[in-house]
């Protein structure tokens, strides 16, 4: 069973029943407008990106529901994913929140329980991070969670991003 845990937070492998929520977030022009393509999903885009990117217990890595954990209550999707843009073998780690789970310190939570995941049990070298330029939010959690501004890409289908990387411990 693939989950990442936090002090308030979990990230979960997906159920049905959390499809439509994750459908409704993909779906808001506020959550999407700095995330994959910058733009909203329709339903069955959304449902493409699930199959394609959510794990269902296959693996030990992929996307996840991220939660509060007490009361489990959705607040939005988080993990790692295999990532090839600087052509080695390296994982990405993401997240992205609802609205009202946004400046509680969630992002930073998830983002170093993440890393301590990729490192302590994918026993990856290092995780990269894409982020938009202008997504200042996420700039400033990113660097919280130690990572470094490595360079700066621009990508066929999530358009220009700022790769930052953290690397394993010696």
């Amino acid at each position: 069973m693939y989950t990442i845990e936090a002090e308030r937070l979990i990230v979960r492998e997906l159920t049905d029943s959390d499809v439509p929520l994750l459908a409704q977030m993909f779906a808001r022009p506020t959550t999407m407008q700095w995330l994959f393509g910058g733009t909203p999903m329709s339903a069955e885009e959304a449902g493409r990106f699930i199959r394609e990117h959510f794990t269902f217990g296959r693996l030990s890595y992929g996307l996840g529901v991220l939660c509060e954990k007490k009361p489990e209550r959705f607040v939005g999707f988080a993990g790692l994913l295999p990532c090839r843009y600087l052509y080695e073998d390296d994982f990405e780690l993401g997240f992205a929140l609802i609205e009202d789970a946004r400046r509680k310190g969630y992002a930073t939570e998830i983002g170093r329980a993440q890393i301590v995941y990729g490192f302590e049990t994918l026993s990856v070298h290092r995780l990269l991070a894409l982020v938009h330029p202008q997504n200042r939010a996420s700039l400033r959690t990113l660097e919280k969670i130690g990572m470094k501004l490595l360079k700066t890409i621009r990508t066929e289908e999530r358009g220009p991003r700022r790769v930052y990387v953290v690397k394993r411990p010696a």
